[in-house]
């Protein structure tokens, strides 16, 4: 049984492992950026939890504008009260625990998290390879990024929006 929490520092090393996994990054540099993130999203940084390892995570800053701008991806930008919308610069579950719904689980506790801190909606990018399950869980494509990092095939990201 999966049991979603908030993360942690003790869950550094799990989370490091998945997202440098993940996204093809260097431990090194996304332990610097976890630590960053788990403390100043402290009630938007979930994991899940299985037998006492995480094996996924979920995070991202509430921010004042509707589409997440490259320069969150960079700096850590503190919750703030107020803020209208809640983004998620990253949804990721380890390999092993994937098509099982942990993400999907994830997913419905951050637009929990958002609605108890009154935010309007929920904000995040993704390529197009990722459309239908995120449109599965009722997110709207809202057209290309204006802040577009292409990824590493030359692939633009699209906005995806669910209301709240």
């Amino acid at each position: 049984m999966v049991k979603i929490r908030k993360a942690t520092m003790k869950d550094l090393n799990d989370i490091v492992k998945i997202e440098s996994d993940a996204f093809h990054m260097s431990k090194e540099m996304t332990e610097k950026d976890m630590i960053g993130r788990i403390k100043n999203y402290p009630d938007t940084f979930l994991v899940a939890e299985e037998e006492g390892k995480v094996v996924a995570h979920v995070f991202g800053p509430a921010f004042e504008k509707r589409y997440i701008e490259d320069k969150l991806y960079f700096e850590n930008h503190p919750n703030q009260e107020g803020d209208a919308y809640q983004t998620i610069l990253s949804l990721a579950v380890a390999p092993e625990c994937r098509k099982r719904g942990i993400a999907t689980e994830l997913l419905d506790r951050m637009a929990q998290v958002a609605k108890l801190e009154n935010r309007r909606a929920i904000s995040l990018t993704c390529l197009p390879k990722l459309f239908s399950f995120y449109e599965k869980r009722g997110y709207q494509n809202e057209g290309k990024t204006t802040d577009d990092i292409p990824d590493p095939d030359n692939e633009s990201s699209y906005n995806m929006v669910k209301k709240l």
